[in-house]
């Protein structure tokens, strides 16, 4: 009898222990932040791979009674759409207005950025939003539901392609000295507004797309290393360490493109540095 007792005893902890241990809740992850706001990802602006279709533009608005060619254009206001073939609008339709980015060209950061930029398609700046509604002999009624900046006559309406937001899990800690892991590996080819020093909360061009697998999501280590440099006017100095400077997550993709959001930093990020897949 006695041993029987021992054994109940023994089945009912194993019992209890197996149960709690079945109950026990896995580690908890980080909280899962938003890589961007709505309004970011509509106005990041991108590379295509080719040009955009032209078909479709703004040719004029409302309360632009001199019929001036610069005339802005803001969130609230009414502009008229026209399509150079005559094709049709309908009521309800959302147009993203783009225009070419000609001043990712104006600033050279660093030595060969104009062909960079080239070799990657052709950039647009995202200039607003706009909601059909109304459609006329003359052309299509919108109105602006978000500007990202000034609009004018001649800007590219572009059939609107919602940018889903990717999430992410903060990192916990950095390896400022992290060596490199063998995976894909880039470069930041150009910076938002042609920003040449970048921080959290900038978005970057780097040169890696669909073509390379690069998908909205995925993070990236972004790392400098100073190799030697010889000739007139440079000291010789052996190559350094690989220091890591933060990291940026994809927001959107183009063939050999993608737009990223600097997510952390621990230094200044600049144009020309190296991105690892993390």
């Amino acid at each position: 009898m006695y041993r029987k007792l021992i054994l109940v005893a023994g089945v009912s902890f194993l019992l209890a222990v197996t149960q709690g241990l079945a109950q026990e809740p896995q580690a908890a992850q980080g909280p899962t932040l938003p890589a961007a706001t709505q309004s970011e990802m509509d106005c990041s602006g991108f590379i295509a791979g080719s040009p955009v279709p032209t078909d479709r533009y703004l040719f004029d608005g409302a309360d632009n009674d001199l019929r001036s060619p610069v005339h802005q254009f803001a969130t609230g206001d009414f502009v008229y759409l026209r399509s150079r073939t005559g094709a049709s609008f309908a009521v309800g339709s959302e147009y993203s207005l783009v225009r070419s980015a000609k001043e990712l060209m104006r600033t050279k950061w660093y030595e060969g950025q104009g062909g960079s930029v080239r070799s990657l398609g052709s950039p647009y700046e995202d200039l607003g939003r706009v909601k059909v509604v109304s459609v006329t002999p003359q052309g299509a009624i919108a109105e602006v539901t978000l500007s990202c900046g000034p609009i004018v006559p001649g800007d590219i309406a572009l059939p609107y392609e919602a940018r889903p937001i990717p999430q992410y899990t903060p990192t916990a800690h950095l390896d400022r000295f992290a060596l490199p892991n063998g995976k894909l590996e880039g470069a930041i080819t150009a910076g938002g507004n042609n920003m040449g020093t970048l921080g959290v909360g900038r978005i970057v061009y780097v040169n890696l797309g669909q073509e390379d697998g690069v998908s909205p999501g995925q993070r990236f280590r972004v790392f400098r290393i100073f190799r030697e440099q010889t000739g007139e006017g440079f000291w010789a100095y052996p190559e350094t360490p690989r220091e890591t400077l933060g990291e940026l997550v994809i927001l959107s993709t183009q063939a050999r493109s993608s737009v990223a959001m600097v997510i952390s930093s621990l230094r200044e990020i600049t144009l020309g540095d190296g991105i690892e897949l993390e």
